[in-house]
């Protein structure tokens, strides 16, 4: 082959792995969108910045590959590769990154459980005796507010 076209098909293959790396970005942020459900408002706004994410990567791709020349086959590479990984590879990733996910909160959650779980138990233990220190500490502020009471009685007597 002539390296003319050699060069051409190296950059028609990176336009596509740009293409597969823009899919990527896109499953990472349906499934930010998949836990956290942002509003109208929140939408645009990361809609607006995912979209900025992938101009960026097409940009970097499109330099680093052939000095940011503009040709019809680095769309069809792009274009190409994102309707690869959306059909292909993100019908089997998008599920086992929630799955994965899952998983990672189950854990996450039986983790703080496990540091929780003392102190709930020696609260619970504690928990009497605080209450009998709390009454106790009532006593001497009952004390002073019955012998103001009494002091005014006995000084109205007078």
């Amino acid at each position: 082959m002539d390296t003319n076209i050699k060069i051409q098909f190296y950059i028609f293959l990176t336009s596509l792995y740009g293409g597969l790396i823009a899919g990527l970005a896109y499953d990472i942020y349906r499934v930010t969108r998949y836990y956290f459900k942002p509003k109208k408002v929140v939408t645009l706004i990361e809609d607006f910045f995912f979209w900025v994410g992938i101009a960026l990567i097409f940009f970097y791709i499109l330099n680093k590959s052939n000095w940011a020349e503009l040709r019809g086959y680095i769309f069809i590479g792009f274009f190409g590769g994102g309707i690869i990984y959306l059909k292909i590879i993100s019908k089997f990733l998008f599920p086992s990154l929630i799955k994965f996910l899952n998983g990672l909160g189950f854990i996450f959650k039986k983790i703080i459980n496990a540091i929780i779980l003392p102190c709930k138990c020696i609260k619970k233990g504690l928990s009497p005796k605080f209450r009998k220190l709390k009454k106790m500490s009532r006593v001497p502020k009952e004390a002073v507010g019955e012998m103001k009471r009494y002091k005014k009685i006995i000084s109205k007597k007078k």
